[in-house]
C-alpha cells in the first residue's frame, strides 16, 4: 500500500537530499540524527559526497549495516563419514518419486570423481 505524499513527508521521507543533487541545501550541523528504517529507530550517519558536483558536501544516510552470520566450524572426519553412511542408508528420492540409485566412477581404482545418486528406472519415460 502506497503512502500519500503527506503521510511521506510526515515521517520524515524525503528531507534527506540525494548527493546527487546540486541544489540541495547542505545539511547542518546538528546532533546524530534516527533513520526511519524498518528494523528501528538506527541512528544515521554523515557521508561526504564524492559526486563531481556536490562533492564535499555532507549528507545523513541509514547506516543499513547487518553483520553476516558467522560461518559453521569445518566438518571432522567422524562426521562425514556419518553422513556419508547416512546417504548410503536413506538416498533421497528422485523427480519421478523413485528411490536413487548410488552411482560410483571407477570402482576398482582409487575414486576419482564424486559419487552421485542417479534414477534406479532403467527406462526413459517422463512421468506427467
Amino acid at each position: 500500500m502506497a503512502m500519500s505524499d503527506a503521510r511521506y513527508k510526515l515521517l520524515g521521507g524525503g528531507q534527506y537530499p540525494s548527493e546527487c543533487d546540486e541544489d540541495a541545501p547542505v545539511p547542518p550541523a546538528l546532533p546524530v540524527l534516527f533513520c526511519r528504517c524498518e528494523p528501528g529507530n538506527q541512528l544515521a550517519i554523515v557521508k561526504q559526497s564524492r559526486h563531481p558536483k556536490t562533492a564535499g558536501r555532507a549528507f545523513y544516510i541509514c547506516k543499513r549495516w547487518v553483520p553476516p552470520p558467522p560461518n559453521p566450524p569445518p566438518m571432522t572426519e567422524e562426521e562425514k563419514q556419518e553422513v556419508a553412511i547416512y546417504h548410503v542408508n536413506n538416498p533421497s528420492k528422485c523427480h519421478c518419486g523413485v528411490r536413487a540409485k548410488l552411482h560410483r566412477h571407477n570402482i576398482g581404482v582409487p575414486p576419482k570423481f564424486t559419487s552421485f545418486f542417479k534414477c534406479s528406472l532403467k527406462t526413459k519415460v517422463s512421468v506427467m
